[in-house]
């Protein structure tokens, strides 16, 4: 048992598998800060609904933002697509260490090998992540969209460690699971945090936030 680890953690650290080790690490880490409530889960945003609209613009938009319209990759969180990508690039390059790499021990023929295993890995990953994401995001799509102004007035409880101009997140009761909602303060003196209740007073339509005022106390 013990050998078998020791083959699996080799496996894992071996060039190209270790870059994807590392991501699946990274993502690993933000779920569990995320679910912590010390970070907040932005999502991509590029476009409304026009996937194929956009995919047919690449040249007025940057090659990484391209790249990914190209793919699929938008519509949902961007931490969902960085999951979907390490977990099968992790996959894919596990196998590729386990019965291709073993035959390159060192060498030029080492990386040269690995460096094309990874760009080839990276792009089926890319790839099979569209694919899984494209339901999910032609189901949201479909979701009646709230007029998230009207929730200007109502009063969330704050579920980040802390609040600030740049940070934080919120419950909205909306008597089902709730909402979670990108919040923001103009009071940086991290006097908001985990639990208090806060009064949406302004949404910020081009930041899809909300700035926040702390409940006064009768």
């Amino acid at each position: 048992m013990q050998e078998a680890f020791l083959v699996f953690i080799t496996k894992i650290s071996l060039y190209p598998t270790i870059i994807f080790t590392g991501l699946v690490m990274f993502v690993t880490l933000y779920w569990v800060v995320s679910l912590l409530g010390m970070a907040d889960m932005d999502s991509v945003e590029l476009g409304e609904s026009g996937g194929d609209a956009d995919v047919a613009n690449l040249s007025s938009t940057g090659f990484f933002t391209g790249l990914m319209l190209k793919f699929g990759l938008y519509g949902v969180p961007l931490i969902i697509i960085l999951s979907l990508v390490s977990l099968i690039g992790w996959l894919l390059s596990y196998l590729y260490t386990s019965f291709l790499h073993q035959y390159f021990d060192s060498g030029i023929l080492y990386y040269l090998f690995g460096t094309g295993a990874l760009v080839f890995v990276l792009v089926v990953s890319m790839w099979l992540t569209g694919l899984i994401i494209s339901p999910i995001r032609k189901n949201i799509a479909k979701i009646p969209k709230r007029n998230s102004s009207s929730n200007v007035g109502k009063i969330a409880v704050v579920r980040t460690l802390s609040v600030t101009d740049k940070h934080g997140e919120a419950v909205l009761n909306d008597g089902g699971a709730g909402l979670i909602l990108k919040i923001r303060s103009d009071i940086n003196d991290n006097s908001l945090k985990q639990g208090d209740k806060v009064v949406l007073v302004e949404y910020l339509d081009e930041a899809n936030t909300y700035r926040v005022t702390p409940v006064k106390d009768k």
